[in-house]
């Protein structure tokens, strides 16, 4: 992706990285320790420009331009953001699969100031329209002997596989920009920009803040030698260090206090997982870790790979970011309504529709 930055954690702290680099912008002071050239120099600067920082977000819009409707007129029955909302979509890959293991739209009101997560689930069922599936089928005649194709997390592999809008969509990236023009299409929310981050970062992000402290609602104990995974974290309030907050975040079967297996499913994941964020945002993004959060801008390439390419549009967050904080922002979460079906042997989850 050219200037785009390459990434090293988890999807879901994609959320802490964007936050924490745009909190900057609450603090109208220059950091001694830059010099001019440094990206640091360039953030702060955009944001002491006159310009507001959403506008310009939006005025970067462009129409999707799809060759044609990628499903079968799957829509969600109802509308999740405003229009004037501008939304980040945070991308976490699963270590083995490949697959996208975390969707989870930020959605920044900065008109209401609200910040909206939404967590798409991964085992969500795309109804792909004839035309999609006919080109599929030239670049991949064999794709429906892939068991759980039609799941979300295994969009962006489709959209490469097709070579979607060969390569010279708005994110110039066939995965990105089919994954975003999925989203659009079937929850109605136009994606801004995308930052995505694998999870072999997750650990390091927590223990750099000092750890993360929250509520453990049930006992959370699994192995998984494969994928150099280890999870044993008591119920109750703890403070979770970079390891076991990676296996909170990723935890979704294992066994009881009896040794009797669990499992929590999808949908109770993704709660785990927004609780998560919340105390993290509560616990760390304030003035007090702004050295911190300013270590980790000038870090941001060893992190993530976003669509957000250069230190000035990151600095127009920093404004969006300062006029929440200064307004006294509100986090919300919203749930997508959906049901376990079970669709050639495979388990999905149906979307809600009109």
């Amino acid at each position: 992706m050219g200037k785009r930055k390459k990434s090293e954690a988890n999807g879901l702290l994609a959320l802490v990285i964007v936050l924490a680099a745009i909190l900057a912008g609450v603090i109208f002071i220059y950091i001694e320790v830059v010099v001019k050239d440094e990206p640091v120099f360039k953030f702060v600067r955009q944001i002491l420009t006159p310009e507001d920082g959403g506008d310009t977000i939006r005025s970067r819009r462009e129409a999707s331009g799809k060759p044609y409707n990628l499903t079968d007129e799957q829509r969600y029955y109802k509308d999740l953001v405003d229009k004037n909302n501008i939304n980040v979509l945070i991308v976490g890959p699963d270590e083995t699969s490949g697959n996208y293991d975390t969707l989870m739209i930020v959605s920044l009101d900065d008109e209401n100031n609200i910040v909206k997560l939404i967590n798409i689930p991964r085992d969500l069922y795309i109804q792909y329209s004839t035309e999609f599936k006919n080109e599929l089928k030239k670049a991949w005649p064999k794709y429906t002997s892939s068991k759980g194709i039609y799941k979300i997390n295994a969009a962006h592999l489709l959209g490469k596989r097709v070579n979607y809008k060969n390569g010279e969509g708005r994110f110039k990236n066939p995965e990105y920009d089919f994954t975003a023009d999925i989203i659009e299409e079937v929850f109605g929310v136009y994606i801004d920009d995308i930052v995505y981050i694998k999870p072999s970062s997750l650990r390091k992000i927590v223990d750099y803040f000092g750890g993360v402290e929250i509520d453990v609602p049930y006992l959370m104990k699994y192995s998984d030698p494969v994928q150099n995974l280890e999870i044993n974290i008591k119920k109750g309030l703890q403070t979770l260090n970079g390891k076991d907050a990676e296996g909170f975040v990723r935890y979704r079967q294992g066994v009881d206090e009896n040794g009797k297996y669990k499992s929590i499913g999808d949908i109770e994941r993704k709660k785990n997982q927004v609780a998560f964020v919340k105390a993290f945002i509560n616990q760390h993004l304030n003035v007090k870790n702004l050295g911190k959060i300013i270590t980790i801008f000038n870090d941001l390439s060893s992190y993530v790979d976003s669509s957000v390419g250069s230190p000035e549009q990151a600095g127009d967050y920093g404004k969006v970011a300062k006029k929440l904080y200064s307004s006294k922002f509100t986090q919300e979460s919203e749930e997508i309504e959906c049901k376990n079906v079970n669709i050639d042997g495979i388990y999905y989850l149906e979307l809600r529709t009109k």
